[in-house]
């Protein structure tokens, strides 16, 4: 069976630097499927997923640039595919509705049924943790449980029981810095960390480099209006210790390359994703 995943608002990212192209690869793996776009023939395929990638909100019909002639070859595609195939053939990973899109941005077109939601086959182990938990994902024996934005203070409240970890740079970029001791504050939460990783047997993953100050970040990745809190030599310090308190825990952590950490301006220019954004390049990712 031939499997495409599809984008109506956007052809999903399949390059190699591309944070939300790392998420695609990660459904391709699970579903068997590969990217399609706009210029591929959708009716050569048994099924179809909508997978718009990692950014996209449910309900949320917002394009750069509008609703182009581009956008629409892509809406009509789908709508031809479905009467190729009409027996449900289109499935959503991503609460993308056709219909809704239509209603909302009031285009021309025709297009009735619920898309029906698929998922990948649950596997028997498991990554969970915030944005960057894409750039730790082992491989097509662990499912991932994305928790994009989530603190580890706020997921310690919580927990699950996982496999592999990966939280904290949110907690040092926002929160850490404003606390009355940071450094005890930040020995504190991973104590607590290491204790749930240690219960649940899980590996986990230091934390990524804290970039120069003066790189942009988009309106999502802002917290309260702002970039981060506290001095970039604090934060740079409290992920040093953070990471640390990992290395001499006893569990098994994922390393990042000291180089990274001693060449900022290699880790923005190479390593990070070469835009506004806190994620680094697929082909650097730890499965890598």
């Amino acid at each position: 069976m031939k499997i495409g995943t599809i984008g109506i608002l956007n052809n999903p990212s399949s390059s190699l630097n591309s944070h939300s192209a790392g998420w695609n690869n990660i459904i391709n793996k699970q579903f068997g499927s590969v990217t399609l776009n706009q210029d591929d023939n959708w009716n050569d395929y048994d099924v179809l997923i909508i997978n718009h990638g990692p950014n996209f909100k449910p309900g949320v019909f917002n394009v750069i640039g509008g609703i182009s002639e581009d956008v629409m070859l892509r809406a009509n595609k789908l709508i031809s595919f479905e009467l190729v195939k009409p027996d449900d053939k289109v499935y959503q990973y991503d609460g993308f509705q056709m219909k809704d899109f239509i209603a909302k941005r009031s285009l021309n077109l025709t297009y009735n049924k619920v898309i029906p939601n698929i998922n990948p086959a649950v596997k028997d182990k498991l990554i969970v943790g915030d944005s960057h938990s894409i750039s730790c994902w082992p491989g097509v024996d662990y499912s991932i449980d994305r928790r994009d934005g989530k603190t580890l203070h706020s997921f310690l409240q919580n927990p699950i029981k996982a496999d592999f970890y990966y939280f904290g740079n949110i907690d040092v970029r926002f929160h850490l810095g404003r606390q009355v001791d940071p450094i005890q504050s930040t020995k504190n939460l991973v104590k607590n960390y290491i204790e749930l990783a240690k219960q649940n047997n899980a590996k986990v993953s230091c934390l990524l480099p804290i970039e120069s100050e003066s790189r942009k970040l988009p309106g999502t990745g802002l917290y309260k209006g702002q970039k981060f809190y506290g001095s970039r030599e604090l934060r740079s310090n409290l992920v040093e210790l953070f990471n640390n308190e990992l290395l001499s825990s006893g569990l098994e952590v994922n390393q990042w390359p000291q180089k990274w950490y001693d060449d900022i301006e290699f880790y923005e220019k190479e390593v990070m994703e070469p835009k506004q954004s806190v994620h680094i390049r697929p082909k650097y990712y730890a499965n890598k």
